[in-house]
């Protein structure tokens, strides 16, 4: 048998400690004299919050409805897709814009970017649908019908020692639809 087991910590044969046994011991909180018991009893719940009502009483309440209109400007509207397709790693610059057109209740995005020489151009794409989609569903509280990506440009970004203007072979490439296979959609 272990000293744990006797009731024992390492003490080298001392008595057992107080509580020993079949109740669970509790030490006192330092500086304060003996063991801390345990509660004699459940403890009570706490006061319910929120107004009397019953069932109804967790739900949040809404607020309340003015009559009237709110509208967002189509350039808001446009700053708002700008900026989530900044916000997404690889894309260095905008291409032509960016372009919402609202039908109902819904928007459709298109965006054009110019993505980092370096970065995997489908996923860069990918996350700009992505995060444009989400930002703007979230902002203009409107459903998002479809937000189209077309990426028009490869670039290298400036780096250390590379000058003002970046890396040799870094001038923007021609405009989608001007050469032989013009545009690719994926």
């Amino acid at each position: 048998m272990t000293e744990l087991d006797k009731g024992r910590a390492g003490d080298g044969g001392a008595e057992p400690r107080p509580g020993a046994g079949p109740t669970p011991f509790f030490p006192g909180a330092p500086g304060l004299p003996g063991p801390v018991p345990p509660p004699s009893g459940p403890l009570p719940a706490p006061p319910a919050a929120g107004p009397p009502g019953g069932a109804h009483a967790a739900q949040p309440a809404a607020p309340p409805r003015v009559e009237g209109r709110i509208t967002v400007g189509d350039e808001v509207a446009e700053k708002v897709a700008v900026l989530a397709a900044l916000e997404v790693g690889g894309v260095c610059a905008l291409g032509s814009g960016v372009r919402v057109r609202s039908a109902g209740d819904a928007v459709t995005v298109d965006v054009g970017i110019a993505v980092e020489y370096g970065h995997v151009i489908m996923d860069v794409a990918a996350a700009v649908q992505a995060g444009v989609a989400r930002m703007a569903g979230l902002m203009l509280g409107a459903r998002v019908a479809a937000v189209n990506v077309t990426v028009e440009d490869v670039r290298r970004s400036p780096g250390p020692g590379s000058g003002e203007g970046g890396a040799a072979g870094s001038a923007p490439l021609p405009p989608m639809g001007t050469g032989p296979g013009a545009g690719h959609a994926l």
